[in-house]
């Protein structure tokens, strides 16, 4: 197994001339969170990304909306999610 310049891997076979080249990618990390304030409204990230709220939930999978639901003290992670 050798390493590509963008971060993928290749595996060779038997034959050497086979050889299949496999990206991996970062696993997504998707959180889910109840709005204890609201049960529909948008969210406005730092970033300028919005997500909205329906129900009081909301799914997030960017780390950096993560991190800024779990410091709000108007959401709180739903069991279960990451």
């Amino acid at each position: 197994m050798a390493s590509h310049p963008c971060g993928a891997f290749l595996f060779w076979g038997i034959d050497m001339l086979q050889a299949k080249e496999v990206i991996a990618f970062p696993q997504a990390t998707v959180a889910s969170f109840r709005d204890k304030a609201f049960r529909s409204r948008t969210v406005v990230f730092p970033d300028g990304d919005t997500a909205m709220v329906e129900k009081s939930l909301v799914t997030v999978s960017d780390p950096g909306h993560v991190t800024f639901l779990d410091r709000h003290a108007d959401f709180e992670r739903v069991d279960g999610s990451a």
